[in-house]
């Protein structure tokens, strides 16, 4: 059964239908949850906090969380390390792995308290914006890191690009107009128009430059944890990275939402001191011509 946009109302099978498309068509795919959870076991008699997407979060004796799995990126490790170094309350990694069957191991502290998420529909106006401000301070924090001098992930490894449906990568970049570069290379190119490429490349060149800062990349209530009122920890940094400073910005209205984070693009304005209108925009005519 379809919905009033003809795509499957299941979102379960519209991710189906567009990885088979994306087969179809030569194009990478991510592999499937079951792949992702292949050899995926619990240890130490811990307790499963959460399995989706390859990733399961075990807590184990002594408050540490162990996230492990196929598709686990060790570099989210170099991430938090990052974060904490610069004064972002973050988990305190203790450690990472690679086990003989090819899954991947962060090892981290626990953080006590709940997600923001798990709250969000029950605050007033008032406490939403509480939680907004506190988290204004901390991307603040964030933006006065100094960066490594690449854009990319915080292991120097690659670009991760999360979208609605794939996880794209590439190779970092020396600069800004590398960076470019990859986004124009992420277009169709036999579905967009010369001259809508050309289009793009022109204000892309139109836009000034930026600072490469410390970027989460998913800043979403989900990833937030809170207790007692207050921020205790970010969480969840595998898409993080140093990047130009509008990419958190533009990610932030990107990535998907559940029904528990309903109106949380409407406080864009008390998170972000610093808001890129003209950089949002071009992102999203970009993302209309690139792979989902």
């Amino acid at each position: 059964m379809s919905g009033a946009s003809g795509k499957p109302s299941s979102s379960a099978t519209y991710r189906a239908l567009v990885r088979k498309k994306r087969i179809e068509k030569g194009l990478p795919v991510s592999p499937t949850p079951s792949e992702l959870e292949r050899d995926n076991i619990v240890e130490d008699n811990a307790d499963i906090l959460s399995n989706v997407f390859g990733r399961m979060i075990t807590l184990h004796p002594g408050n540490i969380i162990k996230k492990s799995g196929r598709g686990v990126c060790l570099g989210e490790a170099d991430a938090m390390k990052a974060a904490a170094a610069g004064g972002v309350p973050v988990p305190e990694v203790f450690g990472t792995e690679t086990t003989p069957e090819g899954r991947f191991r962060i090892s981290m502290s626990y953080i006590e308290g709940q997600t923001l998420s798990e709250v969000w529909l029950d605050l007033s106006d008032d406490e939403r914006k509480g939680y907004c401000r506190q988290i204004r301070a901390i991307l603040n924090t964030m933006r006065a890191i100094p960066p490594l001098g690449f854009i990319g992930a915080c292991d120097g490894k690659e670009i991760r690009d999360a979208r609605n449906y794939h996880t794209y990568k590439a190779p970092i970049c020396a600069d800004e107009n590398a960076f470019n570069e990859y986004l124009l290379s992420a277009i169709h190119t036999k579905a967009t128009p010369p001259g809508v490429r050309t289009a793009f490349a022109q204000r892309l060149q139109k836009q000034p430059a930026h600072r490469i800062i410390l970027t989460h990349g998913d800043l979403a209530p989900r990833n937030i944890m809170v207790r007692g009122g207050k921020i205790v920890a970010l969480i969840d940094w595998e898409d993080a990275g140093w990047y130009p400073e509008y990419w958190e910005y533009v990610k932030f209205f990107q990535r998907i939402r559940s029904n528990k984070e309903e109106g949380w693009a409407t406080y864009a304005d008390d998170i972000f001191e610093n808001t890129y209108p003209d950089e949002l925009v071009d992102y999203i005519a970009i993302s209309r011509y690139q792979n989902p």
